[in-house]
């Protein structure tokens, strides 16, 4: 329990840097790092179960209030990267960053297509295909080099809170 509240902790927190600080990266960098991506990916690999999904699909749905995307955009991205980073559970280990990064850096190219797919339905707008994917392979990169960081929040939010 001390585990998902920590975890539930690091959300709020990643929500917050992901929708009013990052986007002031854009302008420098040129892609905003999904951070909310990386934390679906790890809740998807540490608790696989229905309170998993639940915790991202509120976390998608806060994503989507805030950034002011069309509603369900972010929230359908992020459930099914956490569908499949939850088939994968069994098999990684979320002890360290490297296995992490590459398990983002696959769901971001993931949810890249996804969005992709979802543009040329006409659900999130109409950009060209190759800017909707230079875009989201850019952020997928952005999120697996951050992804570590993310790791050792929650790392050091069950550390705060006394979780073994």
């Amino acid at each position: 329990m001390g585990s998902a509240l920590a975890t539930a902790w690091v959300a709020i927190l990643v929500l917050l840097v992901q929708t009013t600080l990052l986007p002031y990266l854009r302008p420098l960098v040129g892609v905003t790092p999904n951070l909310v991506l990386v934390l679906a990916v790890y809740v998807g690999l540490r608790y696989p179960g229905a309170l998993g999904a639940l915790g991202v699909f509120v976390l998608g749905y806060f994503l989507d209030t805030f950034a002011g995307t069309t509603l369900g955009f972010h929230t359908l991205g992020l459930l099914l990267v956490f569908a499949v980073a939850s088939l994968a559970s069994s098999t990684v280990r979320t002890d360290s960053g490297g296995p992490l990064m590459v398990v983002v850096f696959a769901a971001g190219c993931f949810d890249a297509l996804l969005a992709a797919g979802l543009f040329a339905l006409g659900v999130g707008g109409t950009p060209p295909w190759v800017e909707v994917l230079r875009y989201g392979l850019g952020q997928a990169a952005g999120a697996a080099l951050l992804a570590p960081l993310v790791l050792r929040l929650v790392f050091w939010g069950e550390r705060v809170l006394g979780v073994e």
